[in-house]
This record gives structure tokens, sequence and C-alpha cells, in this order.
């Protein structure tokens, strides 16, 4: 199973603690009803991929290391997250208006593009 990063608050730097930020305050409310809308698309297209939140402050060896294979950022997280190495291909920015509304085209579109280069997908 593959593994999907929701990654809502801002990487630890200086002068900034984790659990601060634009991210994790915008998107308390909305993350789960997102990840669900997500979730239920991947299932029904029976696709082997697991939408799970961050549980490592935005610690991307961590992400790494524990194998994700896409991260998807909250809106206001482009410039607020720590890639370091992470292949920017393999990461989604999602907009207000597309993680307001539940639009899982974003993250579907790049689903598939990983899928198709992999040759996974006719």
């Amino acid at each position: 199973m593959k593994k999907i990063i929701f990654i809502s608050m801002p990487s630890p730097t200086l002068m900034r603690a984790p659990g601060f930020g634009v991210g994790g305050l915008f998107t308390h409310f909305r993350e789960d009803k997102y990840m669900h809308a997500v979730q239920k698309e991947i299932d029904k297209h029976q696709l082997h991929w697991r939408f799970t939140s961050d549980t490592t402050e935005s610690n991307i060896e961590t992400l790494i290391a524990e194998g994700a294979e896409l991260l998807v950022l909250a809106p206001g997280m482009r410039f607020m997250f720590y890639r370091k190495n992470f292949d920017k291909q393999r990461m989604v920015f999602l907009t207000t208006m597309e993680f307001m509304s539940n639009d899982v085209q974003p993250v579907m579109r790049k689903i598939r593009e990983r899928e198709d280069s992999e040759g996974l997908i006719r």
C-alpha cells in the first residue's frame, strides 16, 4: 500500500514552533473531510494507496524514511514546508478552493501520473 501524507503544519524552523502556523489553524476542521473524500475516490477505483495525516510535525527525513510516496500540502503551505530532497513532482499543492470544496482531482491526477510512470495502469 502506497502512502499519501497530508501536510497541514509548517516545518519547524528557527523562530517557528511545531504546531503553529496558518496551515494548522486553517485546516483544523476541514482536514478529515478532505482526506475522507480522497480516500473514498481511491477506494472507488480500487487503487492501493492510503491517505493519512502527518504525524511527524512536518519532519521531511521521517516522512522519507516512512516511505511517503506523495505529499499533499494544505493551502498556504507551499513555502512553509521544508522539502529538502523530496521530489517536487511527488507533491500536490492544494489551492484554497480545491481544499474547501473537497476537489479530489489534483490528488487523483497525481496518483494517475505515478501509476502511469510505473506502468501499473494501462
